[in-house]
C-alpha cells in the first residue's frame, strides 16, 4: 500500500494510491482500500439529516480514515449559507467523535471556516483541499490546525515556500495524480519519486496509519 493521493472522487484504479471519497449512497469498499465519507456542500438537500445518520455509521468502518469532504462554498447559490454551515458543523462533530481528520471544501469562506474551528474547539486535523492561496493564508490556516492539499491548480510561489513535510497532494476529480506530481516536482526541482515518498509519509503521519 502506498497512499500518496489524499483525496479523489475517482475510484477506478486508485485503491493502491488514493483515499477515495464515498457518499451515503455509494458505500462500497475494496480490500486494502482507504476512504473518506461525507456530504459535499453542493449536494445538500432537505434530506441531509438522514444522510448524516448513514454517514455516521459508515464513519466507523476501519477502512474509512477521514471524514468529508464537507464544507462551505459561497459560490454555490443553490444551498443557503446557513444550511451549509449547519451541515459542516455536523461533520466537525462526527470527525471529533470518531477521531478521524476532516477534509474540507472551502470557497471564499476561510473566515467562516476559522470561526467554526474556534467556536467548536475542534482538536482533529482538518485538510483544506484544492488550496490555491499563498504563504500568508497558509500560515493563518496552519496556526489554526488546518493543513492544505494541492491539486491540478496551485500557487507556484507558495509550493516553493512550503516545507515538504507539510505538503499533501490530491487528484480530486482528475484522472492521473501522477501528472500533478510531475508538475510539482518540476516546479520545486525535486525527484518525483522522492516527492511521492515524502507525501506518502506526510499522509501516514496525519492519519496515524502505516502505508
Amino acid at each position: 500500500m502506498s497512499i500518496y493521493d489524499i483525496h479523489t472522487h475517482n475510484p477506478f484504479g486508485r485503491v493502491e494510491t488514493a483515499i477515495v471519497q464515498l457518499t451515503a449512497d455509494s458505500f462500497k469498499v475494496e480490500p486494502g482500500g482507504y476512504y473518506s465519507v461525507g456530504l459535499h456542500p453542493w449536494y445538500i438537500t432537505d434530506n441531509w439529516r438522514v444522510e448524516m445518520a448513514t454517514l455516521s455509521v459508515m464513519a466507523l468502518h476501519p477502512q474509512v480514515v477521514m471524514i468529508g469532504e464537507a464544507g462551505i462554498d459561497k459560490r454555490n447559490g443553490a444551498v443557503l449559507l446557513n444550511s451549509q454551515m449547519e451541515v459542516f458543523r455536523e461533520h466537525v462533530r462526527l470527525s471529533e467523535l470518531v477521531r478521524k481528520p476532516l477534509i474540507v471544501h472551502c470557497v471564499k469562506a476561510v473566515d467562516e471556516l476559522l470561526a467554526i474551528r474556534r467556536e467548536m474547539k475542534a482538536a482533529m486535523p482538518w485538510v483544506l483541499h484544492g488550496f490555491r492561496g499563498g504563504v500568508e493564508q497558509w500560515r493563518q490556516l496552519s496556526r489554526a490546525g488546518i493543513r492544505v492539499s494541492i491539486g491540478e491548480h496551485y500557487n507556484e510561489a507558495f509550493i516553493r515556500e512550503m516545507p515538504l513535510t507539510e505538503l499533501l497532494v490530491e487528484s480530486d476529480e482528475q484522472l492521473s495524480v501522477d501528472d500533478i506530481y510531475q508538475r510539482i516536482a518540476s516546479d520545486i526541482n525535486i525527484d518525483v519519486h522522492e516527492l511521492q515518498n515524502q507525501v506518502r509519509n506526510n499522509i501516514s503521519q496525519l492519519l496515524h496509519v502505516s502505508f
